[in-house]
This record gives C-alpha cells, sequence and structure tokens, in this order.
C-alpha cells in the first residue's frame, strides 16, 4: 500500500466510517478509503480511538450500540468488506447471513436465554466467535429486527427445536411466542418437531 491518508484526517475517515457504520470499521473498510495497515495498527494502540474486536472489526468507542452491539459485530464479521446496512439488505446472498437460533429468539424479546450467538449461511463457512448453520432459507424466514436481519419467529422455533439444549430454556421462548399470540400452542409443537414434547412439558396446556 503505497499511500497513506494524512495523519491530521485519519480521526475524520475512521469516525465518519464508523457513524454509518452504528460504530463498526473493518480492516478492508479501512484499506479502500486510503488507510494503511501501519495507520490502522497505530489507531489500535489508543483503544479510546479504535478498539480491536478481533478478525479485523473494529469499534469506535465513542460510537459504541450498547444495546445491540453484539449482534451487530457478528453480522459484521459475516461480511467484512460490506457496511451493516449492505448485509441488511442481502441477508440470503452468498455473502449474507441472518440471525438465528438463540440470537434471534433474544432479539424478538426472549427471556433468560444462555447468551450465545448463532448465525444461518447459505453455504459453509467458519465465522470466529460465533456457531455457523448451513440453511437455505426462504424470503419468509427473514425479518428484520433493529435494522438486523433475523430469522422469523415460526423459522426460530423450528430451529431451536433442533438445536441441543435443555427443554427448560427452550419453553421460554415458545411460552412467549403463545403469550403475544405469534404461534399457537398446536403450532409450536408441530414446529419444534422432535423437542416438542420435552419443550411443552413445561407449559401449561392451551385452554
Amino acid at each position: 500500500w503505497s499511500s497513506d491518508v494524512c495523519s491530521s484526517d485519519l480521526d475524520y475517515v475512521v469516525v465518519d466510517l464508523a457513524a454509518a457504520n452504528d460504530g463498526l470499521v473493518t480492516r478492508p473498510q479501512l484499506l479502500a478509503e486510503g488507510v494503511s495497515p501501519t495507520s490502522i495498527a497505530r489507531l489500535t494502540r489508543t483503544p479510546r480511538a479504535l478498539s480491536s474486536l478481533g478478525a479485523g472489526v473494529y469499534l469506535v468507542p465513542a460510537l459504541e450500540d450498547m444495546r445491540f452491539g453484539p449482534f451487530k459485530v457478528a453480522l459484521q464479521r459475516l461480511s467484512p468488506e460490506r457496511f451493516l446496512s449492505q448485509i441488511a439488505g442481502d441477508p440470503l446472498g452468498e455473502r449474507g447471513g441472518v440471525l438465528s437460533h438463540h440470537a434471534a429468539a433474544e432479539l424478538h424479546g426472549a427471556p433468560d436465554l444462555p447468551q450465545e450467538m448463532h448465525v444461518t449461511v447459505p453455504r459453509r463457512r467458519r465465522v470466529g466467535g460465533m456457531t455457523p448453520h448451513t440453511a437455505t432459507l426462504a424470503p419468509d424466514d427473514v425479518v428484520m429486527v433493529e435494522g438486523m436481519p433475523v430469522t422469523s419467529v415460526e423459522r426460530t422455533t423450528y430451529d431451536l427445536g433442533r438445536w441441543s439444549m435443555d427443554g427448560e430454556h427452550r419453553s421460554r421462548w415458545v411460552d412467549l411466542c403463545i403469550d403475544e399470540g405469534w404461534l399457537t400452542y398446536e403450532r409450536a409443537a408441530e414446529l419444534l418437531g422432535p423437542s416438542a414434547e420435552d419443550t411443552l412439558m413445561y407449559l401449561p396446556m392451551a385452554s
């Protein structure tokens, strides 16, 4: 890399990128703007300026999303050359991905589930800091929550029904779905499939 953003403009470049991307920037994004590897390393030595989150993803602490930050970091790691808005605009594309399983349930409002970051991607791949699942999702399987692509209530229930976890924890999600009127007891049982009995035993029978 032969050129570099001049030092007086460096902070502005980084902050402008992060401000348009919910506080996050990535190595490919910085390089594309003319920020050299040396400058990136120098910035990360001042964590208040740029904090490394691993896998080439960085946070500008002053712009951190305190509520949804971990979910956005997971999405950013799936496609570090793109911005979050671009990832959200094409969640089912070859380079896309969707928050799923526990992550989706939490974003839909499920209480007290184990904090596990899961994503569903269209082709098998390794991604650090999360559990990837490979599946071909239909458009109806994906909804937007706080600007992030997330599996729908029905798809989340289907996925959790086939993931090894404690039935009582899974029942908290199903209880929420029934209470909110998103699913009937019978539909939940159908979607849960092999884990229906282990989950629904913790719930009162639907009246």
